[in-house]
């Protein structure tokens, strides 16, 4: 008896100091001051995102030999069309610049793909599709947090479904485009 009091003691002098640095855990991980996006940053990695989504849409209408590639491309095309041309009126509107040529990681990427044709071009279109689509999303839901324009904070919040929708698409894609 006295043997099993002392384990129990023992245990509670194990788990104290542990429910104690629990409690004072303060994670401050929500206090950090990281930059906030700004208007002219969103617009740049807005509209390079529309502009890589577009040319590599683009070239899988040409290159593809999957009807479901095909199908994709054209949606990303109209869509990313669409929210480029209004992200432009929105960017002249606030003088904010936009800019005329893809960054060389992007660039990059869209030189490799020129390179391929049929399944190894399907392949690597559907994984880099999956990818920018991402870092879109990401783009957007931080714009949506951080922006102090209400109007560019509206267009984000207004963008991200179709987003989101072609970030699943590009997933089930890649998914078929791995069995291959």
């Amino acid at each position: 008896m006295k043997r099993a009091k002392d384990l129990r003691w023992r245990l509670l002098l194990l788990f104290v100091p542990l429910a104690f640095l629990a409690a004072c855990d303060d994670d401050d991980d929500d206090d950090i001051d990281l930059p906030r996006l700004t208007a002219q940053e969103f617009v740049q990695r807005a509209a390079a995102s529309d502009m890589f989504e577009i040319q590599t849409g683009n070239m899988a209408l040409q290159k593809s030999t999957m009807q479901e590639v095909r199908d994709f491309a054209q949606e990303i095309v109209t869509d990313h069309t669409a929210s480029s041309q209004e992200l432009m009126t929105l960017a002249q509107q606030k003088n904010l610049q936009v800019p005329t040529t893809l960054p060389q990681d992007k660039q990059a990427i869209v030189s490799r793909l020129d390179g391929k044709t049929g399944v190894p071009f399907d392949k690597d279109f559907a994984d880099v599709q999956e990818e920018a689509h991402e870092d879109a999303v990401e783009l957007y839901e931080q714009a949506v947090e951080d922006l102090d324009d209400a109007e560019l904070r509206a267009f984000a919040q207004k963008t991200l479904p179709a987003l989101r929708m072609h970030l699943d698409h590009a997933r089930e894609l890649d998914d078929m485009t791995d069995a291959l």
